[in-house]
Parts: structure tokens; sequence; C-alpha cells
């Protein structure tokens, strides 16, 4: 009996454990460049790889670009980028959290903010790399 709880209940508490302690970025302190920013057309989105994460460009109304994680950190299903009223905001797909620009959840079911990338445009062209530490957020 000992045994099969173990087997069902360790594999959950793994997850949930680890969902909550930082990670370590292989892209950290890595610049991509994505582009020319006059390729990204406004009220528009893109998914891009860094390294081997999975981050999607917003790009407002007003021309500024955001870049945040695409994956929610609620069960990891895809993010899309949503404009209207001329309010950008992060959606998820499945469970419909909400997310700011800056990745800081708004409503719904995810409790953490979703990963948030520095993006610049330099000589028109569209520059990503990590925030924060080598350890993640």
């Amino acid at each position: 009996m000992v045994g099969w709880i173990a087997l069902v209940i360790g594999p959950t508490a793994y997850g949930l454990i680890r969902r909550q302690l930082p990670h370590a970025s292989e892209s950290f302190g890595k610049t991509s460049i994505l582009g020319r920013a006059d390729e990204f057309q406004a009220k528009t989105s893109k998914v891009v790889y860094f390294g081997r994460e999975k981050v999607i460009i917003g790009r407002s109304h007003n021309g500024s670009f955001h870049a945040v994680s695409a994956v929610c950190t609620h069960l990891g299903c895809s993010v899309r980028f949503e404009e209207e009223n001329d309010q950008g905001i992060f959606v998820c797909n499945c469970h419909n959290s909400k997310f700011d620009l800056e990745g800081v959840n708004l409503s719904g079911p995810a409790v953490m903010p979703l990963r948030q990338y520095k993006i610049e445009v330099a000589k028109g062209d569209i520059q990503l790399s990590a925030v924060g530490d080598a350890a993640g957020l």
C-alpha cells in the first residue's frame, strides 16, 4: 500500500515542487536578432524560439514591442496576444488566464507571471534577450 501511494503521489508532488523552483535559462546572456521591425505589423504577434524557450512577441497599436514566455504558468498551454480597445494582453488558450504586457497575471487560474524578455529595436532590427539572472526570474 505504501509503495502504491508513493507511485501515485511522488510524481505529482515532484511536479508541483519543481514548478515553484527557479530554473536555469540556457538563453541567459544571449541576444537574438528576430528580424526587421517594419516586418511586424501593429496589433499582431509572432511566436519565436529563444534557445529552447518559446517566446511570444506582441506589437501594440502604438508600435511598442512586448516579449514574454509563450507558455502559460498554470498548466503549460500556449499563450496568444490580443489587443482590443487599444489594450494589449496575453491570454492562455486553454483556461483563459490573462496577463498584462509585462507578463503579470491579471486573472484566471494562473497565479505566477509569465517570464518576461527584453526586446529592443536597434538600427531597425528587433533584438531579444533574457531578463533577470542565470537562475531564471
